[in-house]
């Protein structure tokens, strides 16, 4: 706090109309104040994860294929072409050639068959599963020990 005073005017003064002026006292006061933020750490919190790991047989379909070729010999005249056909789960592919005779004649000399079969078993594999955990820790005041926080119940 600090005072400032302010001149006074003395008993000697004369005002405007010749008399003499009364004695006037004024002080004045400056208050000044200082505001500010002190940080105190009152406690903390840490959030990690923790990775689960383990082996669980998990039941798992396993499909294959057998595919199995035949070579059938046919050997009969034809006067065209044919194309690869397909009779059920089986792909007929004609293979043709000349064969000399008199007269050049085409002949079917022979089918492949190429025949797939599918089929489902089961199996049980072990697959490795990762499980996470979430781990929260709170301690109070700076040098407080850690306290693990439980999750709340769903």
């Amino acid at each position: 706090m600090q005072r400032n005073p302010v001149s006074t005017p003395s008993a000697s003064h004369v005002a405007p109309d010749g008399r003499p002026e009364s004695e006037l006292r004024v002080a004045a006061v400056t208050e000044e104040i200082e505001v500010g933020v002190k940080s105190t750490e009152t406690g903390a919190v840490r959030v990690r994860t923790v990775v689960h790991e383990d082996l669980r047989p998990v039941s798992v379909s396993l499909r294959s294929e057998k595919v199995t070729v035949e070579r059938i010999p046919v050997g009969r005249a034809v006067d065209r072409r044919d194309l690869p056909r397909q009779e059920g789960d089986t792909l007929i592919i004609p293979v043709y050639g000349y064969v000399p005779v008199v007269t050049m004649q085409l002949t079917l000399k022979e089918e492949v068959r190429v025949t797939t079969t599918g089929s489902v078993e089961q199996s049980l594999q072990n697959i490795r599963l990762h499980n996470e955990e979430v781990v929260i820790e709170r301690r109070k005041g700076p040098d407080g020990e850690w306290q693990r926080e439980d999750p709340p119940q769903a």
